[in-house]
Order: C-alpha cells, then structure tokens, then sequence
C-alpha cells in the first residue's frame, strides 16, 4: 500500500512548495497595498457634527476640517466662551455652525438633529466624531454614585445619544463615525470610573463597527495615551497602535 507522504513528496517536492509559498505571500502584500492605496476625498459639501468643540481635541480637529474645506457643526457646552468664538472667526462665513448641546440633554440632542438636517449641505451629513468627554480620578471609595452616574452619562450614553440620533444620516451618505476612547479602556489606576465608561464605548463601538459595515459606514475608535498642547498652542499626542 503506498504512503500518503510517500504521495505527496512525487506530487510535491520542495523547489515546487518554496515557488507556491512565495507566490502566496507575493498575493498577500499585493493584496494589502491596493487595499490600503490612498483615498481621496473631495471635502466640499460635505458636514462633520463633532462634539465637544469647546477646547482641546475636539476644537483642533474642527480647525483643521474648516482648512481642508469640510462644513462643521460643532458642539459646544458653551458657544459663547472663547474656543467657540475662535472657530467663527477662523473660517468662512457659513462653514462653520456653533451650536450649543449637552449631551446628557436628550431635548438639545434632538433640537441640533433638527438643526443640522435643517442647514445640511449639498453631500449632507459624512461625518460624527463623538469627543465630548469628562474626567475623574481617584480611588474607589473617595467617588460617590453621582459622579459615576454623571460620567457614564457624558463619556457612554452621550455617544450612544448622538449616533442614535444622526446614524440614518450618516447610512445615508456612507460616512464614518469616529469615537475617542483611552488606553485607560484597558490599563487602569485609580482611575475606575473613567475606565469603566471607555471599556463600555469601545464595546459599543464593536457592535456598532458590525452593524454598519453593510452599510458602508466606517466606525472607528481612536485611542490616545496622553494629549496636550504645546506652548505654541499645537496639539502634541500619542495614539495608541488599536485606531480602527
């Protein structure tokens, strides 16, 4: 009786198998690079809803989508304070729209969906980066439930109010959403209720990412080490390697 690996040195021996092996690997790194080829997107016409546009990320992240040309509705806490009032004056009248929201209201929640469905652009909404966010340090038995319960409510079920709200625009136009989350999701100290919040979002995240796939909306989530502005008022960050 003869041999399977008898069989399969005559079919195969090993200039052949070392040819198939590099032609297999020759397909994957082709493969790879047409699928990460750059994308070129036309900025005009097209709105970004951000949240929590007051200081920081958010507020930088709206500056730089106005110099590439996008329309942006930012959200702000307090639209009369001094960030909110630079993102006016930087842009073109009309490119940006102020818009106060709290994202623990499900009433102003629902007057900025009917805002922003109201003064849309012609490409409509493409893109929510939910950065609202607070923070709380300390040990376990120094918080009260109110404070988890207030950060839960802005840090997680904020996000969940927003893409509730503005998912079917987003469908619509095949857009993205992107969520900043923290190394904190998974390293934590002294720090639990803040964790707690990004472990949950990035779950939701996961579930969400499945969801609209078929849809052709990408969701991603973003996960910063530290960030912090230079004295020149540039925005120095270190990003966690998982940015979906």
């Amino acid at each position: 009786m003869v041999s399977i690996p008898w069989l399969w040195s005559c079919c195969l021996d090993t200039q052949t198998l070392v040819y198939i092996l590099l032609f297999g690997l020759l397909g994957l790194a082709i493969h790879k690079r047409l699928r990460k080829k750059p994308v070129f997107l036309d900025p005009r016409g097209r709105a970004v809803l951000i949240t929590g546009c007051d200081s920081g990320f958010g507020n930088l992240l709206a500056h730089r989508l106005l110099d590439l040309g996008f329309t942006v509705f930012a959200a702000c806490l307090f639209p009369d304070g001094e960030g909110a009032q630079a993102l006016l004056t930087h842009s073109s009248p009309g490119q940006v729209k102020v818009i106060k929201l709290d994202v623990t209201s499900d009433k102003e929640i629902e007057q900025v969906k009917q805002y922003v469905q109201d003064h849309l652009p012609d490409k409509g909404l493409w893109g929510l980066v939910n950065n609202a966010g607070i923070s709380l340090w300390g040990l376990v038995e120094w918080q009260t439930i109110d404070k988890f319960q207030k950060s839960i409510d802005v840090n997680l079920l904020g996000s969940i109010r927003t893409v509730l709200a503005f998912a079917p625009l987003i469908r619509k136009n095949k857009g993205r959403m992107v969520f900043l989350s923290s190394t904190n999701a998974y390293v934590s100290f002294m720090n639990s209720v803040y964790s707690l919040t990004k472990a949950g979002l990035e779950k939701f995240c996961d579930c969400l990412r499945l969801e609209m796939k078929r849809f052709g909306v990408q969701v991603s989530i973003m996960n910063f080490c530290c960030l912090s502005l230079t004295s020149s008022g540039k925005c120095k960050t270190t990003v966690h390697p998982k940015c979906e």
